[in-house]
């Protein structure tokens, strides 16, 4: 992204963010509530539009484009609260998550078109076979990385799901997609000390799996954000307030006393939140 912000009637929620995450990189962002972390997460997910400054994948730019035609292009994202279909069944919900992939053109942001679809979901035509299979097998690699946890439940509606489970479902179906950069908005949240370790164990997983994935994560919990992410980034009041390893930025002194309201010589607690 460049210099991209975002006001709401004088209100500086984003303002003047510059930063980028390659492939294969995973950058945690920090802050208070209300440094504007979430409102950077629908900017770039083509939810909110920015004030000024752009957003670019692979070299695109996509500040101007619809979110679905965002996450064709292979930006997956969760949600700060969870957003679960409490009527569809676990297995239903996660298979939402590989439409932009089943829809998508071989190599491309462009949906087939919807005699194509008709015809290959009637006929049942070979390559349609091939990729509604692809599909299946995608829903089934994700929920199964959270092992007990879902797929046994497979079958069950999402709203019968405990709330962590829930949390996991919405993983699991960003997951689906095989996006190529994702955004998780704290994905730990309303989640106790062991089910905060099993999703870091998780993604780290991910992380080991899947080497080529960019990863921004947006996050309070600091003993996640010290394990998985290589880089982080502080956000205050719309603006970036340190950056560097997890480390550096979060001992920061100018962090330390926003946060604190005091300098500070032992390193932030791994066990502390931000905000």
């Amino acid at each position: 992204m460049e210099r991209l912000s975002r006001h709401f009637r004088g209100v500086k929620a984003v303002d003047d963010v510059s930063f980028a995450v390659a492939p294969g990189q995973t950058v945690a962002l920090v802050g208070p509530n209300g440094a504007g972390k979430s409102t950077l997460i629908q900017l770039l997910s083509g939810v909110e539009k920015p004030s000024s400054g752009h957003v670019f994948l692979d070299g695109r730019r996509i500040d101007g484009l619809a979110p679905e035609r965002i996450a064709r292009l292979g930006l997956g994202r969760s949600f700060q609260t969870s957003r679960v279909f409490p009527a569809l069944s676990v297995w239903d919900s996660v298979m939402l998550g590989t439409q932009a992939g089943l829809l998508r053109r071989t190599g491309s942001a462009r949906l087939v078109d919807p005699l194509t679809e008709i015809a290959g979901e009637l006929l049942g035509l070979p390559a349609w076979r091939r990729r509604r299979a692809e599909a299946h097998e995608r829903a089934r690699a994700a929920l199964q990385r959270f092992g007990e946890r879902l797929w046994p439940r497979r079958d069950q509606p999402a709203y019968s799901l405990s709330y962590a489970n829930r949390r996991r479902l919405e993983l699991a179906r960003v997951l689906a997609a095989r996006p190529r950069f994702v955004l998780f908005d704290e994905p730990a949240a309303g989640m106790n000390p062991s089910e905060t370790a099993e999703l870091t164990d998780l993604l780290l997983a991910l992380r080991a799996e899947q080497p080529q994935l960019g990863i921004l994560v947006v996050e309070h919990k600091l003993s996640l954000v010290r394990r998985i992410a290589g880089h982080a980034i502080v956000l205050n009041q719309g603006r970036i307030l340190a950056t560097g390893t997890p480390a550096e930025a979060l001992d920061h002194p100018e962090v330390v006393e926003a946060y604190l309201g005091r300098a500070r010589r032992r390193p932030v607690n791994s066990d502390a939140h931000l905000g």
